[in-house]
């Protein structure tokens, strides 16, 4: 049987033909010869670019090191209760490193530092300065109560119900000083009627409270007993308006 298969027959034009990927490599290798000008110029770039990306990682991490330092020098000073040497660093802290999260701390203990001097004017101030930018639920807790004692020591019972008000409403560690702290302030104010269903609502809300008994002993100072009727939910108490509007720092 005769064969089926048919013979190409390759022409020299086609033999000086180069295949596609000789040809692409000619033309990558003539863009690259055409462009080595702009490839240089754009590596120079790209490694001026790495190099201060590199030099501003390593300023800002021992900035942060520093930073660091410098708190915990201060903190040392408040805990050894150095008041006005804490209150120094902690000031300058603050003011050097706004934008850092150790800098927006020191502005916490910088209020905790004038608390413990007495400094209640200062004090409010700081905390209030904190609360202003403040997300964290923890530390928010914390300002809030605080800037309600301060209140209270000050004799400004409204604002203080206001601050232990907030404190209550952001929940945290404080919660349950908050709350008493606003029914403290209820009867400071002459609002019975308000710190009793406070105080019957945190018994609901807490029966097995370690503050259970100095709770029933407020109610007996006020004449009422520590049972009534459950609130409709933990703590829902209509507050007076003058102190349940939040003050005005």
């Amino acid at each position: 049987m005769p064969s089926t298969h048919r013979h190409y027959k390759i022409t020299r034009k086609e033999l000086k033909q180069p295949d596609e990927f000789t040809s692409f490599i000619e033309q990558a290798q003539e863009f690259f010869l055409a462009n080595l000008r702009q490839v240089i110029i754009s590596a120079a770039v790209v490694l001026t670019a790495a190099a201060i990306f590199g030099g501003t990682y390593w300023y800002e991490r021992r900035e942060d090191r520093l930073a660091g330092n410098q708190f915990y020098a201060a903190l040392n000073a408040l805990t050894a209760k150095q008041y006005k040497s804490a209150e120094d660093q902690f000031s300058k802290l603050a003011a050097a490193e706004p934008h850092r999260r150790v800098g927006k701390l020191a502005q916490f203990y910088l209020a905790c530092a004038y608390l413990g001097d007495n400094d209640l004017a200062h004090a409010r101030d700081a905390f209030v300065a904190f609360i202003a930018d403040e997300h964290d639920h923890t530390f928010a807790s914390l300002a809030l109560t605080n800037l309600g004692v301060i209140y209270e020591r000050m004799g400004e019972y409204a604002k203080a119900a206001g601050a232990y008000q907030q404190a209550a409403s952001v929940g945290g560690p404080e919660e349950v000083r908050a709350q008493l702290g606003m029914a403290r302030m209820m009867a400071k104010q002459g609002h019975n009627d308000a710190a009793v269903a406070l105080y019957r609502a945190f018994l609901a809300a807490h029966p097995f409270a370690p503050q259970r008994q100095e709770v029933v002993e407020s109610l007996a100072m006020l004449g009422a007993s520590p049972t009534a009727a459950p609130p409709a939910g933990p703590m829902s108490v209509a507050i007076p308006s003058a102190a349940a509007t939040k003050s005005k720092h």
